[in-house]
């Protein structure tokens, strides 16, 4: 990228950057969030069969 005085521009090159994470909001809240709708999902299914 190029702005129009011609200087370059810094690109980021981290996936943690990329995303827009800060540093303590990562994924990890959702990864436990789904494996708990997972289990109460099978308890649920396990009581109907």
């Amino acid at each position: 990228m190029a702005t129009p005085e011609g200087k370059r521009l810094a690109v980021t090159t981290t996936s943690e950057a990329a995303s827009g994470a800060e540093s303590g909001n990562t994924l990890l809240p959702m990864l436990i969030g789904g494996l708990v709708l997972i289990v109460i999902g099978a308890i649920v299914l396990m009581v109907f069969v």
